[in-house]
């Protein structure tokens, strides 16, 4: 299932990009594209985020970030972030979560088939990253393939394991 982010919309809505933005909204721009792109990486899933550039004089702009994993879209003049979400939701193939706080783009969502879910909900997710990913920075600590399997996983390759010793 892929995600959209409404991405003006999670800055406003969330601290975390309040903080960054006392630094401009480059910074929560590039602080929101950064945590796409974590997102992205652990969970495997497709990642767009939308910016309503409907203002500005630039023509529509597409980004592609970590080989396609993550799309950055800038609208164009006259096209609001809402606009281009409900054209990739008309266009998209699967399923999509839609994280925004505006009423009327989640019943949209809804309304297309897909799921929505709030900013709030966006920063959970974000939550549940194991620390290195939320803070490169940190003291890397050793990780087995076996702490991330599941018991009934392991007992099964650990059976497959004797059965391999004992001919």
């Amino acid at each position: 299932m892929a995600l959209i982010l409404d991405a003006y919309n999670i800055i406003g809505a969330l601290d975390r990009y309040a903080e960054a933005a006392t630094g401009g909204l480059d910074a929560a721009r590039d602080q929101l594209i950064n945590d796409a792109l974590k997102a992205a990486g652990w969970t495997g899933r497709e990642i767009t985020v939308v910016f309503d550039a409907h203002r500005g004089p630039e023509p529509r702009k597409t980004e592609l970030l970590a080989g396609g994993a993550v799309r950055v879209i800038y609208s164009g003049p006259g096209e609001s972030a809402d606009d281009v979400i409900e054209r990739l939701l008309d266009t998209r193939r699967g399923p999509a979560t839609v994280y925004t706080a505006d009423f009327a783009l989640q019943r949209t969502a809804l309304a297309r088939g897909s799921t929505r879910a709030t900013p709030r909900e966006f920063a959970d997710l974000l939550d549940e990253l194991p620390v290195m990913v939320r803070h490169p920075e940190a003291r890397r600590i050793r990780s087995r393939v076996a702490d991330r399997l599941p018991p009934d996983t392991l007992r099964k390759l650990e059976e497959v394991r004797r059965r391999a010793e004992d001919p």
